[in-house]
């Protein structure tokens, strides 16, 4: 700028013309520079300097005259320049809108896509559905591909349904309070299950949250298949509360289902029958014949205590050959000790080996249940009366009167 205004000077000398006219370009560029600062203040004032210096050293003219042009041509300048430059800065401005919004429109562009590859490709069932005034589900708005093979629908008959007609909840209006809980928690997960086309109930954990979809509140699920879990689940439970040589209740299973057992008494008011026993002779069949062959007898035994009793009475292998059976109190005694040995020594017969067993017994009410440890320790005191008694037998041979073990 500095530049630009010596040579306008040393040119203006050579120009047959007034000051008004020599100095007016200038000056109006200077002004334009410092209303716009596109050339910055000091560029601007240095070009007024230079201007005049020059333009005094070789032309007689008033000062007043002078300082008048300057005012006048430099603020014809200011208004240009800044003129200009609030023409320049919105351009720059609505470009800068433009651009931005461009970006957004891509990256919202991008975001449908990926949500859309999301939605088709998830392995869980994902579906989209709407809420009436009372918070009541409407029909589903989106489906995917996941959510048909689970049901048993096709795309467009999902898209018919409403997500009552898929729920098959363990508790009544479960999906009801989903709903509310919903309203207030944004987004929720839980258990449930969903009925198929052919009426199968598949188990499902379900999450569940409120989204925003062209205006209008919605409602986005994603229901995964749990039934490979809910088996391992109920395979584990079975090998932590049953015995897995007989299939009875091992002694956790006994002492977890005992309390079901009181429960049962005292709603029936019927008396029960609690039956401890050991099998006789049992090492020695491990030391003659094997473990395997133990075994054998263990799980015939087993098979026998299931033969004698009811499926609701508990029947639970301890540990080692000890067995207890809790059970209704039958009315006659003896058609059960009859029953119960017709049964042991059928076991016997199937496995080849003469097998007994030497039990103790105590009949009580529901109240009699509460304590499982001391219950046991009255029982395996008379089962161990009832096996002095039978080896006494053996040695001396039977009594006069035979009585009923325990």
């Amino acid at each position: 700028m500095a530049a630009c205004a010596l040579l306008y000077g040393a040119v203006a000398l050579l120009l047959p013309q007034s000051a008004v006219e020599v100095l007016g370009v200038p000056l109006v560029v200077a002004g334009a520079c410092l209303g716009g600062l596109r050339g910055g203040v000091l560029t601007a004032l240095w070009a007024i300097l230079v201007t005049t210096v020059s333009f005094f050293v070789l032309h007689d003219v008033p000062i007043g005259f002078y300082a008048m042009s300057v005012v006048a041509y430099a603020s014809v300048g200011v208004g240009l320049g800044w003129t200009a430059e609030r023409v320049v800065s919105q351009r720059r401005s609505l470009l800068g809108a433009v651009a931005e919004l461009q970006a957004m429109q891509v990256q919202l562009r991008a975001s449908q896509k990926r949500y859309r590859l999301l939605f088709e490709a998830s392995n869980d069932a994902v579906y989209l559905h709407g809420l009436d005034a009372d918070g009541e589900p409407t029909r589903f708005v989106a489906v995917n591909d996941s959510a048909s093979r689970l049901l048993g629908y096709s795309r467009e008959e999902l898209l018919g349904l409403t997500p009552r007609a898929i729920d098959a909840p363990a508790t009544p209006g479960q999906l009801r309070r989903v709903m509310e809980r919903l309203m207030h928690e944004d987004r929720i997960v839980y258990e449930s299950a969903r009925k198929t086309r052919d009426g199968q109930e598949v188990p499902v954990e379900v999450s569940s949250s409120l989204t925003e979809v062209d205006g209008a509140l919605m409602v986005l699920s994603i229901s995964r298949d749990i039934a490979g879990r809910k088996r391992t689940e109920r395979r584990l439970e079975q090998l932590s509360l049953h015995d897995e040589l007989t299939g009875l209740k091992n002694r956790r299973g006994f002492y977890v289902m005992l309390p079901e057992q009181g429960k049962r008494a005292r709603r029936s008011g019927a008396r029960v029958v609690v039956l401890y026993g050991d099998i006789d002779g049992f090492k020695a069949v491990n030391d003659n014949y094997g473990h395997k062959r133990g075994d054998d007898v263990l799980k015939a035994l087993a098979d026998a205590l299931r033969a004698a009793f009811r499926e609701t009475d508990l029947i639970a292998r301890l540990g080692g050959d000890e067995f207890c059976v809790v059970a209704e109190a039958p009315s006659e005694p003896a058609v059960l000790v009859r029953r119960l040995d017709e049964a042991i020594a059928a076991a016997g017969e199937e496995v080849g080996l003469a097998v007994t067993l030497s039990y103790g017994t105590v009949v009580t009410d529901w109240r009699g249940l509460d304590d499982p440890d001391e219950l046991l320790t009255r029982t395996d005191m008379l089962m161990y009366e009832a096996k002095r008694a039978r080896q006494a037998e053996q040695r001396d041979g039977p009594p006069p009167e035979v009585a009923i073990r325990a």
